[in-house]
């Protein structure tokens, strides 16, 4: 053996060898038992503690705005609600007690567990905004992994009444039609969160760092009478369902200042019964959603605009008895005439004497004036999807179109329209901006002189007489003045149907110094007489009458009572007859 070998051999003696060994082992067997500590024999407590250490981040809803009416009453308001919610990762430990929980909130066992399933692997909602009650009822089982949140959900006092008008609201409490949508973002508050450390049953131990606050929403206030809002829609909903009628809207406004009284719509749902409005049809706000042509509604801004430009006189008279050829068509009257003057054409709602007057008139002219009406210009009122209806270019009319607009054919309105056109007419000649809102007011135009509004206003008080179209419109001690509009709906084929109408009504009272203007449409009525002097009349009647007795409005007195017609001899027949100029 070479010498430096046995050196070597002495520099690196074998006890270090086996010291190092015994070191690597007795490590090796120190990571061993602690690894059996945990996980065998601490196990549990340590199971235990992370629960205890569990951290979660809670939502804290925000109270929405309520909306107000004129008088105070709320129209849509916050009452008590409870969501109920999951952690999966908790509840799932204790299946055995799902049957109870899901006999307490109403669920089937499936409903239950698929709703469990729908969510993350920490969070899934069992229900949303239901009675308080079902959260107590809960909180007494003691179920760990089952939660309830105090919340609020949005509550209508006059349900149907008023859901096409104000819409609803999700339940994520944001707006999902009508003024809810429209005005979202002033009603929606803004939710909070706070971050909690919970016990292994998911009770809250302490709120660990800043709690983000929620902010409420603002309330808004209306120009709405609740009590002519009431009666708007339930004369409204009778008037439907006796004639069969599609859909239907009434508009109620201050003549005066354009403030918007009564907006109701048919049909309607009810937003407080749980899956009350699955149907979107229920909720459209028919008054500024459906444009529709609306006949002869249309013939006194036409007369206006014939008596601003001097086209006629008005004491002129028109022969009528004879049809009127226009672009290949006669254009006839219901019931045959001889002579009428400017009133009675009104009256009488001829077609032919409103026809002879237009074809006088500049077209420039008519449409001026129905634009400056508020024709074919849509509301600014916070309804999404709101139209303004169809007005055509008076390059784009022939002699035929000419003619048949101003008898309300080849031009559609809404509801609300004519009542606010209506409202000129009433105020003297100013078109006034419709208002919702309270305190907004908009631009007071004048549209016409206040002699030809006079003339208008005495014309269409005739209208509302005996003879007139009108006269189921009458209001005893109270003068009426108003206007009749039927119309064939079309077919979607450049023709109409026979059998279904835009049946319409507009007026206002009182008649010698108007207060309120009311618009009524009813749209594809397949009963009785399809007429609006028939269908849309009677309605306002009955709303107006309540609007006037809410408003303080009072009516003349004959001695010791209300002043009655002086055709006291009228039958109902005979008013039907009379409607639309199938009388005298």
């Amino acid at each position: 053996m070479p010498p430096e070998r046995l050196s070597l051999q002495r520099i690196l003696p074998r006890w270090r060898a086996t010291l190092l060994l015994i070191v690597i082992l007795l490590g090796l067997v120190m990571v061993l038992t602690r690894d059996a500590e945990l996980q065998w024999w601490r196990a549990h407590d340590l199971r235990a503690q992370g629960r205890m250490r569990y951290l979660q981040t809670r939502p804290l809803p925000a109270d929405r705005g309520a909306i107000y009416g004129s008088n105070g009453d709320a129209l849509a308001a916050n009452v008590p609600a409870v969501t109920i919610w999951t952690d999966p990762r908790l509840f799932d430990a204790h299946r055995k007690d799902w049957d109870k929980v899901a006999q307490v909130l109403g669920l089937s066992p499936e409903t239950l567990a698929a709703r469990v399933q729908s969510g993350g692997s920490g969070f899934a909602y069992i229900l949303r905004q239901v009675q308080p009650q079902l959260g107590k009822s809960l909180d007494a089982l003691h179920v760990p992994g089952i939660y309830v949140q105090k919340t609020s959900r949005t509550y209508y006092p006059l349900g149907a009444v008023t859901t096409p008008l104000l819409g609803l609201v999700h339940l994520d409490h944001q707006g999902a039609a009508g003024l809810e949508m429209g005005y979202n973002q002033w009603l929606s508050g803004k939710a909070g969160s706070e971050k909690v450390l919970v016990d292994g049953q998911g009770e809250v131990l302490h709120v660990v760092g800043a709690r983000q606050t929620p902010a409420p929403g603002r309330d808004l206030h209306l120009t709405i009478n609740p009590q002519i809002q009431y009666w708007a829609y339930m004369t409204l909903l009778a008037a439907q369902q006796h004639f069969g009628a599609t859909e239907g809207s009434a508009v109620v406004m201050n003549a005066q200042t354009g403030q918007i009284l009564a907006m109701a719509s048919v049909p309607s749902c009810n937003p407080n019964a749980r899956a009350g409005c699955g149907d979107p049809s229920d909720y459209v706000n028919n008054a500024v959603h459906q444009a529709f042509e609306p006949g002869s509604v249309m013939k006194p801004f036409m007369v206006a605009a014939a008596l601003a430009t001097g086209s006629i006189q008005p004491d002129q008279s028109f022969n009528v008895s004879h049809c009127l050829p226009v672009g290949g068509f006669c254009i006839r009257d219901d019931v045959v005439h001889h002579e009428l003057n400017v009133a009675h054409i009104l009256k009488y709602s001829s077609d032919i004497g409103a026809a002879k007057i237009a074809l006088r008139t500049p077209a420039q002219a008519i449409y001026d004036m129905y634009l400056a009406a508020g024709y074919g210009q849509e509301a600014n009122l916070g309804f999404a999807g709101a139209t303004g209806g169809v007005l055509p270019q008076p390059q784009t009319w022939d002699k035929a179109r000419h003619a048949t607009i101003a008898l309300g054919y080849g031009v559609s309105v809404t509801t609300l329209q004519l009542a606010d056109g209506y409202a000129a007419i009433a105020n003297g000649g100013y078109h006034v901006t419709p208002t919702l809102i309270a305190g907004q007011s908009g631009p007071r135009v004048r549209i016409m002189s206040a002699g030809i509004a006079a003339h208008l206003r005495h014309w269409l008080e005739g209208v509302c007489a005996a003879n007139g179209t009108g006269v189921l419109a009458a209001i005893p001690g109270y003068a009426v003045a108003g206007k009749t509009g039927t119309a064939n709906m079309a077919n979607g084929k450049d023709g109409f149907l026979k059998n279904k109408t835009n049946a319409t009504f507009v007026g206002f009272a009182p008649g010698f110094a108007p207060k309120l203007v009311m618009a009524v449409t009813l749209r594809g009525s397949s009963r009785y007489w399809n007429f609006g002097g028939v269908e849309s009349a009677p309605v306002f009647r009955v709303t107006m009458r309540h609007a006037l007795e809410e408003l303080n409005i009072a009516p003349r007195w004959c001695g010791g009572k209300a002043c009655a017609s002086k055709h006291n001899h009228i039958t109902t027949t005979q008013a039907e007859i009379w409607a639309e100029g199938g009388g005298k």
